[in-house]
């Protein structure tokens, strides 16, 4: 695995919507291999080894994280916003925020009334995420308004950590994790000798509709697609397996079965996990998987799509934690499948 590259990935500013640093980063790293890099309007970027093969495959992993987006600034300087993404306002508080305005980056504090001056009942209520604003150091709305405006964007300020070895935290492993995964999975089939038409895509949105996903699929019309993303860690305190499944960090991925999880495609993904000694776990879902395999597998007249994901712990938080083998194993997995897909999958 290229860690380098995971380490600037992640490190990137791009909430949902506003990916384009992120996108930057990731085609910079696909133009060393790939056959073909392309994009679309929506903002997707896609890598594409051994264009015109038969069948063709994509490989979706989001590149968007939450963040926030400005909605007001107000007389003394003080910047209030909206969610881009789904925020637990609670982890919110305090931490600090880069921002990216029309003079460049800018780096602030989410603040609330300090717990010296709660009443005894607002100590015991949740904070709503209107009641938290951000704090650039401005003397005062003009100031704050040369670097800010409505509209400006946002992202948790957090730097990229190890922890102990093999195990590592960052703001935006959901789902710039699942980007990474795609085009080192893309990479490691070229390595393989894969014939397919391949191609990786980062695709954009996901945090508010999996919308760029349902573009991509468009785009490519393939035979067969992989979805990656994240899912929550069952060894985690407090987790109740009879809800979120199994899957816990360095036991291996997770394999998604339900209704928009094509199970000719798991099929063949379970033969290649046996034969590889890939380990994973089986997660179930009655309806909606929450990713971008909702919309992929309803493009056209219907594409057969399967969902692998990681364990990652603290989702939707600064500190997101995940295993690297876990992700070994993803890459390897989806390496494998692209070398020898579902063949009766094919046009």
């Amino acid at each position: 695995m290229n860690l380098d590259f995971l380490e600037r990935l992640l490190q990137a500013l791009g909430p949902t919507g506003f990916e384009q640093e992120a996108i930057a980063v990731w085609t910079a790293q696909a133009l060393r291999f790939a056959d073909q890099i392309d994009s679309d309007r929506h903002g997707n970027a896609y890598a594409t080894l051994n264009p015109g093969g038969s069948p063709r495959i994509m490989l979706a992993g989001h590149v968007d994280e939450i963040g926030v987006i400005v909605s007001h600034i107000d007389e003394n300087g003080f910047i209030w916003f909206k969610a881009l993404g789904g925020w637990d306002a609670q982890v919110l508080v305090g931490q600090r925020l880069r921002f990216k305005g029309p003079k460049g980056e800018v780096r602030g504090v989410v603040g609330r009334k300090a717990i010296h001056l709660l009443e005894p009942d607002e100590r015991d209520k949740a904070v709503k995420l209107k009641n938290l604003w951000a704090d650039i150091g401005a003397k005062d709305g003009n100031e704050a308004r040369e670097w800010l405006e409505v509209g400006s964007v946002g992202v948790i300020d957090q730097p990229f950590h190890y922890l102990l070895g093999r195990r590592l935290i960052s703001k935006a492993i959901d789902n710039r994790i699942g980007a990474f995964i795609v085009l080192e999975a893309l990479q490691q089939a070229k390595t393989l000798g894969a014939t397919a038409q391949i191609t990786a895509v980062a695709t954009v949105q996901e945090e508010i509709g999996a919308y760029g996903a349902r573009t991509a699929a468009f785009k490519l019309e393939p035979d067969t697609a992989l979805v990656v993303d994240v899912t929550h860690c069952s060894a985690a305190p407090e987790m109740d397996k009879k809800s979120v499944g199994e899957g816990a960090l360095g036991k291996g991925a997770v394999l998604d079965i339900g209704p928009f999880a094509h199970p000719r495609v798991n099929q063949r993904l379970r033969e290649i996990a046996r034969l590889h000694q890939i380990p994973y776990e089986l997660q179930a879902h009655g309806s909606y998987s929450g990713t971008d395999a909702d919309e992929i597998a309803l493009v056209r007249e219907g594409i057969p799509t399967a969902i692998i994901s990681v364990p990652n712990r603290y989702m939707h938080s600064p500190s997101e934690m995940i295993d690297l083998d876990d992700v070994e194993n993803v890459i390897r997995w989806f390496a494998l499948y692209a070398h020898h897909p579902a063949d009766e999958l094919k046009r």
